[in-house]
């Protein structure tokens, strides 16, 4: 297996000022050509192919960046009314997916990121399973309460049909889709 080089771009030693200024002008449409030529005024030699070489990269990872952004913003409108605990799954799943894509992308699992990102991964299924306990619990409480309206309603005398129709409801809000005791 090979190892994945590392990149290094001549304009990430530029001043930080140019550089964001690089990437807003990047975002904004210009020319390889247009910042080369731009960069020289500025007194910063950088070629045409030296700054393609950067703009490549920097809008490659501007737009997995604003698919990353879409994909948790429909998560988000999908759900408006869903507990936390359904965001946090979507938001897991989604990191937990990025990870998996990005290494697929490497030939070697030795580089200092990459180690990073399969540190990653056990904190993530930790808080998947302390987001099913949660739910788990949510749901045994919820059990809890209904045994006890039940037990209430029959002292009092409460006709079945009612505490059947307060169960089915109360069932309802719990198991309906995007709440935390799925």
């Amino acid at each position: 297996m090979s190892r994945r080089r590392r990149k290094h771009f001549k304009v990430d030693s530029l001043p930080p000022e140019l550089v964001e200024a690089i990437n807003k002008k990047l975002v904004d449409g210009w020319t390889y050509r247009e910042l080369a030529d731009w960069l020289n005024q500025q007194g910063q030699p950088v070629s045409k192919s030296a700054i393609g070489r950067y703009g490549k990269d920097f809008l490659a990872r501007l737009e997995a960046l604003k698919a990353t952004q879409m994909k948790a913003r429909a998560i988000v409108e999908a759900a408006p009314d869903a507990p936390a605990t359904e965001l946090s799954e979507a938001a897991n799943q989604l990191a937990t997916q990025l990870i998996i894509e990005t290494l697929l992308q490497v030939d070697d699992l030795t580089g200092a990121r990459i180690t990073d990102l399969l540190k990653v991964l056990p904190h993530l299924e930790k808080a998947g399973v302390a987001r099913e306990r949660l739910k788990l619990e949510y749901r045994q409480k919820v059990d809890r309460a209904v045994q006890a309206i039940e037990e209430t309603a029959k002292q009092k005398g409460l006709d079945p049909e009612t505490l059947r129709i307060i169960k089915e409801q109360i069932y309802g809000i719990v198991d309906r889709p995007g709440n935390s005791a799925n």
